[in-house]
């Protein structure tokens, strides 16, 4: 084989389908409570976090790959590392904005953006919020949520920015918005493979990833 023609380039997207499709299956395995305005409870929010990472991280991957093999057809390009700047300029992907929130919310969680948040604790039980703000200097968030708002969250997805609120709700926009970019790159991308008709196991049973989202919000 040419020297420029390899016989494999290193993409692990595909291989964080399982580990996805395990956290979601753990997930749906407990009973779903509602966050309040402070938090989700512990099972709930690490679960959704750890899968929004995982995604994100699927999605990067395989467009890395695209972007690989778009700079092999036009050498002399220099094309946007940011994800949704290049689906946007390279292959005019509508959705590049609820990219562009995806990876706000797993940067949210990668590099622990922090708030302060303020509630009381009433002699009846429970915990009234009083507010939520996000510390400066801890975050890249471009822009940054409004200031005041009682639960922060993007502008298209709606998608929790405060990362230990993330819960179920979040994982289904997140992967909503994964599976139609990666869709999208099997039929539209560079190097046309189908990207989401691998095959892992959910809760003991055998589905393409594309049919996951399907599966997980058939679950009550």
């Amino acid at each position: 084989m040419a020297q420029n023609s390899p016989d494999y380039i290193s993409v692990i997207g595909p291989q964080l389908y399982q580990p996805i499709a395990d956290l979601i299956g753990k997930l749906l395995a407990r009973p779903y409570q509602e966050p309040d305005r402070i938090s989700s409870n512990y099972f709930e929010g690490g679960y959704a976090a750890g899968i929004i990472l995982l995604l994100a991280a699927a999605v990067e991957s395989l467009v890395q790959r695209d972007r690989y093999f778009y700079t092999r057809t036009v050498p002399t390009a220099r094309p946007s590392a940011k994800v949704s700047e290049y689906m946007k300029l390279i292959h005019g992907y509508r959705r590049h904005a609820h990219l562009h929130e995806l990876f706000e919310v797993r940067n949210a969680v990668a590099h622990n953006h922090l708030w302060e948040i303020r509630y009381a604790t009433p002699a009846a039980g429970g915990r009234r919020h009083k507010g939520s703000s996000l510390v400066p200097n801890s975050h890249r968030l471009s822009p940054p949520p409004v200031a005041g708002a009682r639960v922060p969250c993007t502008k298209r997805l709606r998608i929790n920015l405060q990362p230990t609120r993330l819960d179920r709700t979040d994982v289904a926009k997140a992967l909503a918005a994964s599976l139609h970019l990666l869709k999208f790159l099997s039929a539209k991308g560079y190097e046309h493979v189908r990207l989401t008709a691998h095959r892992v196991s959910l809760r003991g049973k055998l589905i393409s990833f594309s049919d996951l989202l399907r599966e997980f919000t058939s679950v009550p």
